[in-house]
């Protein structure tokens, strides 16, 4: 799909279901936000600070897949351009916001790797992996949820 279909097909479903897709530029003044929260709050209090605004949302059912994976491509983009890195927590966690805080019921995962020890966080939704790819994903062993 080239950007331009993806741009055509973003304002369609977008206005259909009144799911706002971030920019680039959106999503790249949330990473940066991002990664500012995780540096001076942490990640505890980061994730509790998404935690309240995304727990009372209500979820709905009827938003197409196309339409996140739309939105999982504009993030990519961000960090793509990002100057320094946008490392996995920071797409995931911009991601997840962005859909979540208009009712898409997209799941965080967080899992680790023993050996060497990293960690690696990515998006699903229905059960499918959108911002990584399931053969990657399954080198991890899946934390508990930490958010809603």
């Amino acid at each position: 799909m080239t950007s331009g279909e993806l741009v055509a097909q973003t304002q369609t479903s977008t206005a259909s279901n009144e799911i706002r897709v971030p920019t680039v530029l959106t999503s790249g003044i949330m990473i940066a936000a991002l990664k500012v929260s995780l540096k001076v709050w942490g990640y505890k209090r980061t994730i509790e600070w998404i935690r309240r605004r995304v727990e009372n949302v209500p979820v709905r059912q009827d938003v197409p897949a196309t339409v996140v994976k739309a939105a999982e491509w504009w993030v990519a983009m961000a960090a793509a351009f990002y100057p320094g890195r946008a490392e996995c927590l920071e797409r995931s966690l911009v991601l997840y916001y962005v859909l979540r805080r208009q009712g898409v019921a997209v799941r965080y995962c967080h899992g680790v790797q023993p050996w060497p020890l990293i960690s690696h966080a990515w998006i699903e939704y229905r059960g499918e992996v959108i911002n990584d790819v399931p053969e990657r994903v399954s080198e991890f062993a899946r934390l508990p949820d930490q958010l809603p």
